[in-house]
């Protein structure tokens, strides 16, 4: 079994329920005071008394955008907005001055963040590989040309316009100009990626939030408290801080607002008919949740992009197109579901692995897909097609060098007939196939199909033998497949035979073979 680390901040927990703060309104659509109708796709929507002063801000009127909305900042006044898409167009609303966007310009990874100069009045675009782009605000450099340990997720600019800091999806910070460094998550264990960051007022510090609604706070950023230790229905996906600092919204992917300290609630758009929120921005009196946009979310639909971009071992081809083009993916996007062809990948694959392979069907082989695409984006590791996977298969689709899979298509399957055996193909290829022990009758290794959801190089695995005794066992090249089974490395005299609680033992040489191939996502299956 594994003991995960935690996030610090998941210890507010008991915070939360001593303050007393404001929950989401996780059951109706825009509710609360001053909320508007239900929001529109690409587009932001007011929430707050004041809603009357800058209704003209709802959706910018007349700015056509050809790919998702994925960001969203506001003025220094909080009088308009700007809403950055994944290609980096800009549109503006309110008292924001559109100083120009990215249309036509190839990016080497799509634009996540967008930040405000309150001293020019122009903005700043961060992209997943963190280049910065500057529009009508100083350069003061990026990262663009450093290879990343995790991609860039979110942006902050300090209150005078004279820098700024860049966020990763593992909590690492990168600063600029005047922005000065208070620290960071980066070497810190995660039990959700960071998905966004908001500066203090002053600019002498900064909050980190995880997609779980956890809290790093850093510098003069005060905690006032997390989600982190709350159920949630979606993962967070942006914060923004309140005027003098004194509590901070977050804002989840179904539209629900979580508020803090002394940011009121003031209303949310929670309906299965919503399109994605992708982030929120505090306004004159409340806030905006800006929405994203996608088309079709059918299986089928979602089978064709995991496809297109090499997570599943067939390729989809659009009409007039070639098997493992790239240009399929973007295809993908607009191609209605019924169109372009399936096809294998491999020439002969195990008939237990096509088996699983139904065009239209959300199966395991679909989960586990999602679950690698999930890993390639920083995305909590579910294996379920969320809002927020949506909106980033849309942007992977728009730059597939940048959202495909490097890893390649990993397939294991464990027999229970003796001599029992794991076969392990990748990209269609046997890579290995040797004994293997299974559970004893005991504690049997259950039948079925896996995605691997956890890998440790080493780790002591600890449980309760069937006697009730404890076991502490050093074990290697782990790749956990099924709550606490995993396929590991553990000496023993001879494999072959069910000897474990449950796991797939294999020798030192099979587990340093087999390891790395066996990536997040990649389907086990054992069989009886």
């Amino acid at each position: 079994m594994i003991i995960r680390s935690g996030a610090v901040a998941a210890l507010a927990s008991l915070a939360l329920a001593l303050a007393g703060v404001a929950l989401s309104a996780s059951a109706a659509s825009g509710a609360g005071s001053g909320s508007a109708a239900a929001p529109a796709p690409n587009s932001a929507t007011p929430f707050g008394s004041a809603q009357a002063v800058d209704a003209a801000s709802t959706t910018p009127a007349g700015q056509s955008l050809d790919t998702p909305v994925v960001a969203i900042a506001s003025t220094a006044d909080a009088g308009g907005y700007w809403l950055a898409t994944a290609s980096g167009q800009v549109a503006s609303s309110g008292d924001a001055a559109n100083q120009g966007s990215l249309s036509g310009v190839s990016l080497n990874a799509p634009i996540v963040a967008i930040a405000a100069d309150a001293a020019s009045g122009g903005y700043w675009l961060a992209s997943g590989a963190g280049g910065v782009f500057s529009f009508g605000a100083p350069f003061h450099g990026s990262v663009g040309a450093t290879p990343l340990h995790s991609p860039i997720v979110g942006m902050a600019a300090t209150p005078g316009g004279g820098g700024y800091w860049l966020v990763g999806s593992d909590g690492g910070i990168f600063s600029y100009g005047d922005a000065a460094f208070h620290g960071s998550a980066g070497a810190t264990p995660l039990n959700a990626p960071i998905v966004g960051m908001a500066a203090t007022p002053d600019g002498g510090g900064y909050w980190l939030v995880a997609s779980d609604g956890g809290i790093f706070t850093y510098g003069d950023a005060a905690f006032e408290g997390s989600a982190g230790g709350m159920q949630i229905n979606s993962p967070i996906v942006g914060m923004a801080p309140t005027p003098d600092g004194g509590g901070y919204w977050l804002v989840a992917a179904d539209g629900a607002v979580y508020s803090f300290g002394d940011a009121p609630f003031e209303g949310a758009a929670t309906s299965a008919t919503n399109p994605p929120t992708v982030g929120i921005a505090p306004r004159s009196a409340g806030y905006w949740l800006a929405t994203g946009q996608y088309s079709d979310t059918s299986t089928t639909h979602l089978q064709q992009l995991l496809a297109a971009l090499g997570y599943l071992p067939v390729d989809w081809t659009a009409p007039g197109q070639t098997p493992g083009s790239p240009t399929n993916a973007e295809l993908a996007l607009d191609e209605p579901a019924s169109s372009g062809t399936f096809s294998w990948q491999w020439a002969n694959p195990p008939p237990s692995l096509s088996a699983l392979w139904q065009p239209g069907v959300y199966n395991v082989m679909v989960s586990g897909a999602v679950m690698a695409f999930e890993a390639q984006q920083g995305l909590p590791l579910d294996g379920q097609a969320s809002p927020t996977v949506w909106a980033h298969l849309d942007q992977a689709a728009e730059s597939p060098s940048t959202g495909s899979n490097t890893a390649g298509y990993t397939y294991a399957l464990a027999t229970k007939a003796l001599p029992e055996t794991l076969t392990v193909w990748h990209n269609g290829t046997q890579v290995d196939s040797a004994g293997t022990n299974t559970g004893i009758p005991s504690s049997p290794t259950a039948d079925g199909t896996f995605p691997v959801y956890e890998r440790l190089r080493s780790q002591i695995m600890r449980g309760t033998n069937p006697n009730g005794s404890s076991y502490a066992d050093p074990v290697q090249w782990v790749a956990y497949f099924n709550g606490g089974d995993a396929v590991h490395y553990i000496a023993r005299s001879y494999y072959g035979s069910p000897q474990s609680l449950g796991c797939l033992e294999v020798s030192y040489d099979t587990g340093e073979t087999v390891w790395p191939y066996l990536t997040y996502g990649s389907l086990v299956t054992v069989s009886g």
